[in-house]
């Protein structure tokens, strides 16, 4: 009996830890169809891109983005797996183009009060760098809005701008 009980409480306790980022207060509204516009510009350069993706919890520990990015006019599966790293208290996010190609890993850390999402990727030899910053742009948490930005190796913005996604309502 007692082995019996404590197996339900490894259960129950590996259960409380886990995160269901469905039920999180930020990727909660996350969930649903989403389109998306903007322009990233740098080094005389301008990157037009426009994207229509879905956004769903899977299993208790993982949220997912899947979609199609059109970067000046040429269209590209991505997904975006996220990951709670209960350990490290932060999340991991892997962003994957097609066939899991191009897979690019970001670390950060989600404001539960704030609603909002930090993401950073270590790029080339260490040096260069990818950070995202998440906001909501309305009361109804139905507009998110992306400031991206790239640096080079000397830490110089080579890239940035601001991608504004808006919820798509259900017929």
């Amino acid at each position: 009996m007692k082995s019996l009980l404590a197996s339900i409480c490894v259960l129950a306790c590996a259960s409380l830890s886990a995160k269901d980022l469905g039920m999180n207060p930020f990727f909660k509204h996350y969930i649903g169809t989403w389109k998306a516009a903007g322009e990233l510009k740098g080094d005389n350069n301008v990157l037009d891109i426009k994207e229509e993706w879905t956004g769903a919890a899977e299993g208790e520990n993982s949220f997912v983005v899947k979609g199609t990015r059109t970067i000046n006019g040429e269209a590209q599966p991505f997904q975006w797996t996220i990951t709670y790293n209960e350990g490290a208290d932060s999340y991991e996010a892997i962003l994957s183009g097609e066939e899991s190609s191009q897979t690019i890993h970001f670390e950060g850390h989600v404001s539960e009060v704030n609603l909002t999402f930090e993401l950073k990727a270590v790029t080339g030899n260490g040096d260069s760098s990818i950070t995202i910053q998440e906001s909501f742009g309305d009361e109804a948490k139905e507009v998110i809005e992306s400031k991206v930005t790239f640096t080079g190796d000397t830490g110089q913005t080579t890239l940035q701008g601001v991608i504004k996604h808006e919820k798509q309502k259900q017929p």
